[in-house]
């Protein structure tokens, strides 16, 4: 059930960004999907916090990540217009990758520093271009075998230290035993989003930015559950 679900929810994005070049409807698309998934998959939703944002202004939103079904679970969660960093060989997956690309996500080569920065550089250029648009991004880079708290890379807070766009902290609670990242299995479970008070770029600079970092991952080590395995 959720393949097809997918691969028809896949076919409106695109054909969303083909209407809508602005991407209201791919985004909506988008949320439709991760409505699906999570209801297929008997999963339930709490989401606390939501009266600390602005649907309509801009952020960069940082969550910690243990799932795959930490996506729609933020997708569904946020009523933003929302873009995520993805690996570079993701775009080249049929479908999935082009549905990706017209949702208005953001590519990176993991692989080659240089071309990571120059990657960031476009996605300030286009986060100042479109300011309904907020990004996603899950610091850690990847998941944790056992849903432990991992260090934060530091793109994302130069990325805010460079265009102004302030923090938002989401920390994401119950989506380790949904899914873990060996194997299979669904566990219909209860997933928590807490959204926390945007941090502000201006009270930091290039020389705190590490300051910056470990401001904003002290809120998860506060307020994420680590999974008991």
């Amino acid at each position: 059930m959720l393949v097809p679900w997918t691969i028809l929810s896949i076919t409106f994005v695109i054909l969303g960004k083909l209407l809508n070049p602005g991407g209201q409807i791919s985004h909506q698309a988008g949320r439709i999907w991760s409505l699906g998934i999570l209801t297929v998959s008997r999963m339930k939703m709490e989401v606390e916090g939501l009266e600390l944002i602005d649907p309509k202004a801009q952020y960069i939103f940082v969550g910690n990540h243990t799932s795959a079904f930490d996506i729609p679970a933020v997708y569904w969660a946020l009523g933003n217009k929302l873009g995520m960093l993805a690996k570079k060989q993701l775009l080249y997956v049929p479908l999935f990758g082009w549905a990706m690309w017209a949702a208005g996500h953001f590519f990176v080569d993991r692989k080659n520093h240089k071309k990571a920065i120059a990657v960031m550089d476009q996605v300030a250029t286009q986060l100042s271009k479109q300011k309904d648009h907020s990004l996603v991004v899950f610091p850690e880079g990847t998941r944790d075998l056992e849903g432990k708290l991992q260090r934060f890379k530091k793109g994302a807070f130069l990325l805010s230290l460079d265009t102004g766009i302030p923090i938002v902290p989401i920390v994401i609670n119950g989506a380790f035993y949904a899914k873990r990242k060996k194997g299979n299995r669904i566990d219909p479970t209860t997933i928590r989003i807490t959204i926390f008070p945007p941090f502000q770029p201006q009270n930091y600079s290039h020389e705190s930015r590490d300051q910056y970092v470990e401001d904003v991952r002290q809120v998860f080590i506060d307020h994420y559950e680590v999974p008991k395995v």
